[in-house]
């Protein structure tokens, strides 16, 4: 296969007068705690994601029976909705919890959080993998 410079009119660069001054992406408009629009999920119940230090992070919480299992912190890479946008839409983010990795795929649509999981078990258990699909609101801030 040959080696191609865009693949499709949205990953044509910018010409030179559109150039932002730096590549980076704005996570801000992801910033903060979201919670499941569904109450019984067996997915995954909040979301963290926080930016500080140039660092942008994801602490996801996956539903159990009694509690939210906390799986700690990874990092995120957030995208923008183009080449040309600063602002941040979207994140992937990359868990491995031994027994299985799971990639977490993410973007805002208006006002909800859509998170992509795709989920590869890595014991040999038989299970199959599998793709789920969670919607989150955010948590408003405290008064």
């Amino acid at each position: 296969m040959e080696t191609l410079p865009y693949t499709r009119a949205n990953d044509l660069p910018p010409t030179q007068a559109e150039r932002p001054s730096a590549a980076s992406v704005d996570p801000s408009a992801l910033v903060g705690a979201w919670v499941s629009t569904n109450r019984a999920t067996c997915g995954i119940v909040k979301l963290i994601l926080a930016h500080k230090d140039g660092r942008f992070t994801v602490q996801a919480f996956g539903a159990l029976p009694d509690v939210a299992n906390d799986w700690g912190e990874a990092e995120a890479f957030a995208f923008a909705g183009g080449v040309e946008v600063h602002d941040g839409v979207g994140f992937k983010a990359f868990y491995d919890f031994g027994f299985m990795k799971t990639a977490l795929a993410a973007y805002l649509n208006k006002r909800i959080l859509v998170v992509d999981s795709y989920n590869t078990f890595k014991d040999g258990s038989g299970r199959r993998n599998y793709f789920s699909r969670d919607h989150f609101y955010q948590e408003e801030a405290a008064p």
